[in-house]
């Protein structure tokens, strides 16, 4: 059947401008998230749950160590086509966004699609290099299943060195965690089983074939040295990793120009998005991923304590939660406990030092120490009330993570607290210098103002330290870095008033000193006399002709005869006493 020729031309233009649209919307930004990794990504898959996403792909975009800030946020923009244009595109700021999820479309016309059209989405963790710590890192990539985008920079290349700061403590972590899943001892989990891995390595500076083809090589010969160093797991049922095939199911090399990576993350090689891809897993099972890289103990510096609310570091390694139920409890309990305690006690010390902490408090010192004390027994006395967790070795590490956390953010409170008691000093000091005359003696009042408002400061700055603040910032730096800008300003002020012509220091006059030593051997022993005569024990006596001394010998000793005329007494003055 032919068609009609006079057909209105609005009728094909419509369908192509929907599907024009339908592809704008067909992959866009859901979420983002700056909370603390792995456990941001829990954030990211609900949102992409609560968007309608049946299926889940997680995947971490890592860089080499000559990858520079703006090329990484560029390169995470442009490798997973986030153009700017949707409503949360905004919210992936590299260095910022720890993790970010991204909504696919419905595919209906690929077989296995869901039938009620929920589509898969992508969960990209992007750590920031110089930020996240190792730790994170690997945790992270054990939490992704081994799936990385990677980016690869060609100076790393050339000279061999920082390609595997990062990823290759990520493979270490990756191969150890898979080995203790397949053994059954729960140190990986049992998501981590038959969880096939994507392994993207992106160029820059490579944008023909050949180009990539080199660096492909160049960068396969460094990672059989990492390979060859890092520690792999000794089973039987495991051989050791000597190349990248042997720990990523599907590589992929390819130019920084590429765009939708995250099309491309599927160990099959099909789209990312079908239900079939072995990498596309129900939202509850990569939450699971998650839940157990963080319960197996794999990330460090994490409390048990309300991993992803903590606000500030925590200096020890999290204990691993077994299926002890006290140390459960404990968890559980005593983790908001913790939080509400350190809480009060911030309100309590900012109450006083005003939000921003510049309300100088002369006594801050006994604030934070009665403030620790009182977070510290109430947390002893709610966690006393249930006897088993005396024992519980979690327990007594939330506790110790309070006081870690106690002095922590107290330690910034009082940095700002020392800050405006230098600005308080200085300003005692100017208004001291204006209140001085200008004299010849200006220079010598200028530094005993300056003496006297140290000596204050000094005293203030003692009263702001608490008795436990051993790792804070030491008073003898704080006391020599006020003394040096004293100096400063009086030197500043003392050269501005000489040069206005109004200060002039006391002129210096002459000063004339006569001596005359008349000795009996003015040159040494006469060598016609006996050695013993050498020395003589004779006195010389000064006898002036008016029989009067201008200094006496007390004088000299005791007495200011700096203004004195010491007189220059001549030979005939001089008697020599037999």
């Amino acid at each position: 059947m032919i068609s009609k020729p006079n057909r209105s031309p609005r009728g094909p233009i419509l369908p192509f401008l929907l599907l024009l649209l339908s592809t704008a919307d067909a992959s866009h930004v859901v979420s983002g998230t700056t909370a603390r990794l792995p456990m941001s990504l829990s954030t990211v898959i609900q949102d992409l749950e609560a968007e309608g996403a049946s299926y889940v792909t997680t995947a971490a975009f890592l860089t080499s160590q000559s990858v520079r800030r703006s090329t990484c946020s560029s390169l995470l923009r442009s490798l997973f086509s986030i153009s700017g244009e949707g409503d949360h595109d905004d919210e992936v700021i590299y260095g910022e966004t720890t993790a970010f999820g991204k909504k696919l479309d419905d595919d209906d016309d690929d077989e296995g699609s869901d039938a009620d059209g929920g589509g898969s989405g992508v969960a990209i963790a992007c750590p920031s290099r110089g930020e996240a710590t190792v730790s994170e890192v690997s945790s992270t990539v054990v939490a992704c299943g081994g799936t990385v985008v990677y980016v690869a920079d060609e100076v790393d290349l050339g000279r061999g060195e920082g390609l595997f700061d990062a990823l290759g403590p990520a493979v270490e972590r990756l191969l150890a965690a898979r080995a203790a899943a397949e053994s059954g001892d729960g140190g990986g989990g049992t998501t981590l089983k038959h969880r096939p891995s994507t392994l993207i390595v992106v160029f820059t500076g490579a944008a023909s074939a050949a180009e990539i083809e080199s660096s492909r090589r160049l960068f396969e010969a460094s990672a059989a040295k990492m390979l060859r160093s890092i520690i792999q797991p000794v089973a039987a049922t495991s051989h050791r990793a000597t190349k990248l095939s042997d720990v990523f199911d599907r590589i992929e090399y390819v130019s920084s120009n590429e765009k939708d990576v995250d099309m491309q993350l599927c160990p099959a090689g099909g789209k990312v998005g079908r239900k079939n891809s072995p990498s596309a897993r129900e939202p509850a099972e990569v939450a699971g991923s998650v839940r157990t890289v963080v319960e197996a103990g794999l990330v460090e510096n994490v409390g048990p304590m309300v991993e992803m609310a903590a606000k500030v570091p925590v200096k020890q390694a999290c204990p691993r939660l077994t299926g002890n139920a006290v140390d459960l409890a404990a968890a559980r309990v005593l983790g908001p406990l913790a939080k509400t305690c350190l809480e009060e006690c911030l309100s309590l010390v900012r109450t006083s030092c005003g939000a921003d902490g510049k309300k100088v408090v002369p006594e801050f010192g006994s604030l934070c120490d009665a403030s620790v004390s009182r977070a510290l027994r109430d947390f002893d006395a709610a966690a006393s009330k249930t006897k088993r967790f005396q024992k519980s070795p979690v327990a007594k590490r939330i506790r110790a993570d309070l006081l870690e956390n106690l002095h922590s953010e107290l330690s910034d409170v009082y940095d700002v607290q020392v800050s405006a008691l230098q600005a308080a000093a200085f300003d005692a000091f100017r208004a001291r210098l204006n209140k001085l005359r200008i004299t010849p003696n200006l220079a010598n009042d200028m530094n005993d103002a300056a003496k006297t408002s140290l000596d204050e400061f000094a005293t203030a700055a003692k009263k702001l330290r608490p008795s436990s603040s051993a790792s804070w910032t030491g008073l003898s730096d704080q006391i020599a870095n006020v003394r040096t800008k004293f100096a400063r300003h009086n030197a500043e002020r003392l050269l501005a008033a000489r040069a206005s012509g109004q200060f002039r220091p006391v002129p210096r006059k002459g000063v004339t000193v006569g001596m005359h030593w008349l000795l009996p051997k003015p040159f040494g022993n006469d060598y016609r006399q006996e050695p013993w005569l050498e020395h003589t024990a004779d006195d010389l006596v000064f006898a002036p002709v008016d029989g009067v001394t201008d200094v006496g010998g007390g004088d000299v000793r005791t007495g200011d005869w700096r203004k004195g005329v010491v007189p220059a007494p001549t030979s005939g003055e001089m008697m020599y006493l037999k």
